[in-house]
């Protein structure tokens, strides 16, 4: 039994409460005021001994002053009571209440606590006691859907075109990685772009449904941040795949968000234009997912990342509310609506720039419907060779001289290393263990060395894009000229038609799938200093044979090395399934060694549910806070994509 603190007479009691509880345990609990009046509360056990207590009325706790907390969702919460800061905390507002099993019959005076002067306290001014109060939020539990919300989301879902609904659960929902998600999950699929806004706050008119919500593109992602962890809603955008122009003087190319990749490159190049994303599973992602995760690929050198390219959004908010972010406001039909306040320009440097929170932000704080993107001028002339180093010292120069050589052609350099590429071969273009001429060729450039040597041969995939192609192939011969004549590299390999060209980008863009082949792959997306790109490969290669030998690990780089962007994958030969225990090991050296290096645990395919706990090794405390007060401030009642980028003590505790 526990009284509250300023009402005597109301006392109310506890079942099945845990028999221990920890310095952050929480239980949702009902008083039951004189006054009558219901109110959720969240308390927090500090100890067993002791409950700090918020009323969702408004009770005075300083004297004059009166509570003056954020309501979120149904309740009332106080900072958590677990650190040193905290229990300053507590000091100050004088709201601890004993728990006690003496009777409900007690005195007012004997539970209700004294207050000190009001406008300082331990040399703390009263404001400063207020912001401490509004600190911290907590958000009603979420809950999943039943039938009638299937019966209210197909209500506003149309048929059309084939939108609709699937009430089936996915049990065995999971993204490319293998991040599966809870049971009991519901799929709202191919939602049509004009009811999005109707249904992101499900029935919220009547606050009758409170739950997760995931938005989905292709589901190609490697962190599961499209993969649900509870009974939540998926929304797939699939349906969403309108391509409404591409303005023939600006470049600028306007499209849904579930456009499938590969359809804008055909669209773009068909009007002499360039995509400028590129990525390998381009036959199956979304430009909404793209954008979500702010995808790179193998033009970022040249053609910058999705913040320069990405002229405008339209979004939709957790509330309802749709925004376009220097954005034409497009019907449905195709109509643009032009007004004198909304339109897709290259520069507009009026206010504060909201479409960059939204990129890379996973779908936590809202859903990307439409993008404006720009696109280049396709290229009349293209170049590629395969190179062949002995070290990674020789990959350092080739990208020195290529800078200076090839200048403002240059468009692309794809790394790869020998592991990688002895897998392609045994598992990449059908598994037949040989794989076409010019990777046989690659892999035994000289053949007077011996495997051992061979095996820490290095390869770099070098493409050029330019306008004069009588220029541009005097300037790659060049390049190939200078490295040669200096010992660079060991062999070269330069491509004479598009054919060949095609092929050579095969055997980079089959380096993913053939991994796979072979065993369960742990999948790591880091940005490392371009000096220590090796290095860390390495030094995460000696741990691993000396921490988890038993499965013969083989670890495999490659990546956009121009970037300092490397896809280390550990494969597990012949072990198809993840084991957790090996996970962890796996995670921990890789990261380890990331962070040890100055480097960052995700480069271009986002946190998801896999790196949301590892942020916060990353960031500091103040850039923590602020993410979860944007967090708070878009989706306050956090049913955007929950549980995900964010670590889980800034998702229960958003800080206001």
């Amino acid at each position: 039994r526990l009284r509250h603190p300023y009402r005597s007479a109301a006392s109310f009691s506890v079942s099945g409460a845990p028999p221990s509880l920890g310095p952050t345990s929480e239980l949702l609990i009902i008083f039951m005021l004189p006054s009558a009046t219901r109110s959720f509360q969240r308390v927090l056990f500090p100890r067993a001994s002791e409950v700090v207590v918020a009323s969702r009325t408004r009770t005075p706790l300083m004297g004059r002053d009166r509570f003056v907390g954020h309501r979120i969702g149904w309740g009332w919460i106080l900072p958590p009571v677990d650190d040193h800061r905290s229990r300053r905390r507590r000091r100050q507002l004088s709201v601890i209440a004993s728990s006690s099993s003496s009777s409900s019959s007690s005195s007012s005076s004997s539970s209700r606590p004294s207050f000190e002067n009001n406008k300082e306290r331990d040399g703390i001014p009263r404001d400063h006691r207020r912001r401490c109060i509004r600190e911290c939020t907590s958000r009603a539990e979420l809950r999943g859907p039943n039938l009638n919300d299937v019966i209210h989301f197909r209500s506003i879902l149309s048929r059309r075109d084939g939108g609709g609904i699937i009430t089936s659960l996915l049990e065995n929902d999971s993204d490319s990685r293998g991040a599966r998600g809870g049971g009991g999950t519901r799929r709202v699929q191919r939602g049509l772009d004009g009811t999005v806004s109707r249904f992101i706050p499900p029935r919220a008119e009547t606050r009758e449904y409170r739950g997760g919500v995931v938005p989905r593109g292709g589901n190609t992602g490697l962190c599961g941040g499209a993969t649900p962890l509870r009974d939540e809603i998926v929304l797939s955008l699939e349906g969403m795949n309108n391509i409404y122009g591409l303005d023939e003087h600006s470049g600028i190319l306007t499209c849904d968000s579930g456009v499938i990749l590969e359809n804008l490159h055909a669209y773009s190049n068909e009007r002499g234009y360039l995509f400028p994303l590129d990525i390998g599973a381009k036959g199956t992602c979304q430009i909404g997912g793209n954008v979500s995760t702010n995808a790179g690929g193998q033009y970022f050198f040249r053609f910058g990342g999705l913040h320069g390219t990405v002229m405008g959004l339209e979004v939709v908010l957790p509330d309802g509310r749709v925004l376009h972010l220097n954005m034409d406001n497009v019907d449905d039909d195709g109509t643009v609506q032009r007004t004198k306040r909304i339109s897709t320009h290259r520069k507009d440097n009026t206010g504060y720039d909201l479409k960059h929170i939204f990129i890379g932000a996973e779908g936590t704080i809202g859903v990307v419907t439409k993008v404006a993107i720009a696109c280049p001028a396709l290229p009349t002339s293209k170049n590629a060779t395969l190179l062949v180093c002995d070290s990674y010292c020789d990959v350092l120069k080739v990208m020195a001289t290529a800078k200076v050589e090839l200048g403002e052609i240059l468009s692309a350099m794809e790394f790869m290393d020998h592991n990688t590429l002895k897998l392609v071969q045994a598992h990449g273009f059908g598994g037949n263990g040989d794989g076409p001429r010019l990777l046989r060729d690659m892999l035994q450039s000289d053949p007077s060395k011996q495997e051992s040597d061979r095996s820490r041969q290095l390869y770099l995939l070098v493409e050029t894009q330019g306008s004069n192609s009588a220029d541009d192939a005097s300037k790659m011969d060049n390049f190939l000229a200078h490295l040669y004549d200096s010992g660079t590299i060991r062999n070269g390999f330069l491509a004479q038609d598009s054919r060949q060209m095609t092929e050579m980008w095969r055997i980079r863009e089959s380096c993913n799938p053939s991994v796979s082949r072979a065993g369960c792959v742990y999948k790591f997306d880091v940005s490392v200093p371009i000096e220590d790109y090796m290095t860390i490969a390495r030094e995460v290669e000696g741990r691993l044979f000396a921490s988890v030998k038993h499965v013969d690990p083989i670890v495999c780089v490659w990546g956009h090395v121009n970037d300092g962007n490397a896809h280390i994958n550990i494969v597990t030969p012949g072990r198809f399934e993840t084991e957790s225990a090996i996970e962890e090991t796996i995670e921990t050296i890789v990261f380890d060694e990331v962070l040890k290096h100055s480097g960052s645990i995700s480069a271009e395919h986002g946190i998801g549910q896999k790196k949301n706990e590892a942020l916060g090794r990353l960031k500091d405390e103040n850039i923590m806070v602020i993410m979860a007060q944007i967090k708070a401030l878009f989706d306050p009642h956090g049913i955007m994509n929950p549980g995900k980028y964010l670590p889980k003590k800034y998702q229960h505790n958003m800080c206001k």
